[in-house]
């Protein structure tokens, strides 16, 4: 006799989480006047929303740990 539980049942009639989440960002960029808009794809398994500085960073100078110099004023999803 096999038994099933309900959780797997839940789990396939789920919707399986995007591919990639988009964001449209404002940000400023220390030493530099202004703001900037940009935008970040982040790619679940591999960035979170936590990483948009050191993408940004890494896009600007080549150095994702220069990500303190951006402060992110903005993330909406798009």
């Amino acid at each position: 006799m096999t038994v099933r539980s309900r959780q797997g049942r839940q789990d396939r009639d789920q919707a399986p989480p995007p591919e990639r989440y988009g964001y449209l960002v404002t940000y400023a960029v220390r030493g530099e006047p202004g703001t900037r808009r940009a935008e970040v794809t982040v790619l679940p398994g591999y960035s979170q929303e936590e990483d948009i500085p050191r993408i940004l960073a890494a896009r600007l100078t080549g150095r994702p740990a220069d990500g303190a110099a951006i402060t992110v004023l903005d993330a909406r999803p798009i």
